[in-house]
């Protein structure tokens, strides 16, 4: 997942089998590497319970490396993620946080400048779940929120790092990045 993350490009899709360890590659990358991150899921409700110790994607990652990274809540319906202490309170400053892009759709005029990447996980619905309206324009809403002109000052631009276990083009996000054709032309 180092290489996929460092490969250049800012918007980078990465479609694979559940279990391949995507999400686990992506964040273990991440929290070696000490770079400020924004992990995405689709609704709060998802967001909601993989902050959960129990359900966190980071239990795996603190067993296999002696880390106790998780989720503590800074607002309303927003995550910071950094070491923990026992009772569950950050140890220092937060090296991510997690927010759901139904909840970033109403928020405008943030400062997330330090962030490098966001690691959207499972960005194209499974087919039960519920529509986001204009989900494609809510993330790159989100995009230019969080990324705020930043090469315009010299800086490398924002990563996006969109994953995904459903091998099926048909996504509102992949319509607005352009890329849904491209999708199904390495389909077929």
């Amino acid at each position: 997942m180092r290489a996929i993350i460092g490969c250049g490009c800012p918007f980078i899709i990465v479609m694979g089998g559940r279990g391949t360890g995507k999400t686990y590659g992506a964040l273990e990358t991440v929290l070696e590497d000490r770079r400020p991150f924004v992990l995405m899921r689709r609704t709060d409700k998802q967001i909601s319970i993989i902050t959960k110790p129990e359900f966190s994607p980071f239990a795996p990652i603190n067993r296999a490396h002696g880390w106790n990274y998780g989720a503590y809540k800074i607002g309303r319906d927003q995550y910071g993620i950094a070491q923990l202490l026992e009772d569950g309170k950050p140890d220092g400053d937060a090296l991510g946080y997690a927010i759901a892009l139904s909840t970033f759709a109403n928020v405008r005029g943030i400062n997330a400048d330090a962030v490098e990447i966001i690691i959207h996980d499972e960005v194209i619905p499974e087919k039960h779940e519920k529509a986001i309206k204009d989900e494609g324009d809510a993330l790159l809403n989100a995009y230019e929120t969080i990324n705020r002109n930043r090469e315009l000052q010299g800086r490398p631009p924002l990563i996006y790092l969109g994953m995904t276990n459903a091998n099926r083009p048909d996504s509102p996000i992949f319509d607005a990045l352009g890329v849904s054709r491209q999708l199904e032309r390495m389909q077929a």
